[in-house]
């Protein structure tokens, strides 16, 4: 009658219950304090780098994001990044 959620779910390393009480609380506080981990430093650029996708539908070149194929396109996403210093970036004025 109990069939799992999820067929792809992660198994409960932990089978007692907690200091909290319920089943699952130790992942459920790793969860919380990975979320406290501060994101890394990146600028726009660095991030695109990393973590941006094209997809073959709405790019010639499908695949992990380059920064080097656009390069006129670095400056631009850096001075947006949080660490630029920039207050205003008004379009047409020069950087």
């Amino acid at each position: 009658m109990s069939t799992p959620i999820s067929t792809t779910s992660p198994p409960l390393t932990r089978t007692s219950y907690d200091s909290f009480g319920f089943r699952g609380a130790d992942i459920l506080l790793q969860a919380w304090r990975d979320g406290l981990r501060p994101d890394p430093r990146l600028t726009v650029s660095q991030w695109a780098d990393q973590h941006r996708m094209l997809s073959s539908r709405a790019s010639a070149e499908p695949g992990r994001y380059r920064t080097n194929r656009t390069p006129y396109m670095r400056d631009i996403m850096d001075a947006l990044s949080p660490a630029c210093g920039f207050r205003f970036i008004r379009p047409g004025i020069p950087i």
